[in-house]
């Protein structure tokens, strides 16, 4: 395979919307459009597929969407002039440095050497209340929007927005299924389980969910990340420290990309 570099892609993207009336486009009106500009994709590239079924070129065009959005030049999901489903748009930075002008970009998110990750559990057989079942909200994710909402971290008090927010399913298959975002202090509220008693929640923002067949193992992540104890996480809130949080991070974007 000969999949050109995440960051070309994502300057291809940023060229490619630009030159759209507004500075937006449908988002997968730009999947053909930005392979032609790769010579090196063969027809087997543009054919491949990722663990979760989805084609790996379009994959690695969403991935190369979130990098932008990462560094400001693109709106996030439901945000920015007339937002619309599916619909990607640059923001007046964005429109900036496609039209050339140099500006010093802020560090991704997901680079910062002292970020750490938390640990969200989830237990189908205890608790499956998802917007639009769990499978809706993967098929959702996979056509270019963002899943906001709330996720129990037991008596957690010290977590901060923008700690990176890792889906661990519980109760079998066992393995991270997702990646997202904190977007809240944690507050307070009604146990999602136990009528009568309280528990801590923060904001999430969810930005990749996958198929439960698709989970990516238990065994996968005490090879790569072995500094956590995958076998005892009984509840939500756990951390991950920034240096196994940045393995993690490499782990899941090899495995999804």
């Amino acid at each position: 395979m000969a999949f050109p570099h995440d960051d070309r892609v994502a300057d291809e993207l940023l060229k490619y919307i630009a030159r759209h009336p507004g500075g937006r486009i449908h988002g997968p009106q730009s999947y053909e459009p930005l392979a032609d500009t790769f010579p090196e994709l063969t027809p087997d590239d543009r054919e491949s597929r990722v663990p979760t079924g989805e084609l790996r070129w379009e994959s690695k065009v969403r991935f190369a969407r979130l990098k932008l959005v990462e560094r400001g030049l693109l709106f996030p999901a439901k945000e920015g002039p007339d937002p619309k489903r599916g619909v990607w748009i640059l923001t007046d930075l964005g429109k900036r440095v496609a039209a050339g002008e140099s500006i010093p970009l802020a560090v991704p998110r997901g680079q910062e050497s002292e970020r750490e990750g938390v640990i969200l559990g989830w237990n189908r057989s205890l608790w499956d209340g998802w917007e639009e079942t769990y499978e809706g909200v993967v098929n959702m994710l996979m056509a270019g929007a963002t899943y906001k909402t709330r996720w129990s971290v037991g008596n957690r008090r010290d977590l901060a927005p923008g700690t990176d927010a890792w889906l661990l399913r519980q109760g079998g298959p066992f393995g991270i299924l997702g990646h997202g975002v904190v977007t809240s202090e944690p507050f307070e509220d009604v146990h999602f389980a136990r009528p009568g008693e309280t528990s801590r929640y923060v904001d999430v923002e969810f930005d990749v969910l996958v198929n439960e067949e698709d989970i990516l193992s238990r065994d996968e992540l005490e090879r790569a990340v072995p500094d956590v104890a995958w076998r005892y996480q009984f509840q939500s809130g756990n951390r991950v420290a920034a240096d196994a949080n940045a393995r993690l991070r490499k782990l899941w974007d090899d495995y999804i990309s």
